[in-house]
């Protein structure tokens, strides 16, 4: 089973390292809004999922 966060909680812990994430209206994904480099994407309920978050901030 994949372990799932939400936007917020996946912004929240972006912000905690420096990132500005936002959600990209066209299709859902959490993206660096500095880069624009895609962190994830929605599993279509609005999560994501914690192992694409860690990942980009380098876990």
């Amino acid at each position: 089973m994949r372990s799932t966060v939400t936007a917020a909680q996946a912004i929240d812990e972006c912000r905690k390292h420096g990132i500005t994430a936002v959600v990209r209206e066209a299709d859902g994904a959490l993206i660096d809004k500095d880069s624009g480099e895609v962190i994830g994407h929605s599993d279509g309920y609005g999560e994501f999922y914690g192992g694409d978050v860690l990942g980009f901030l380098g876990y």
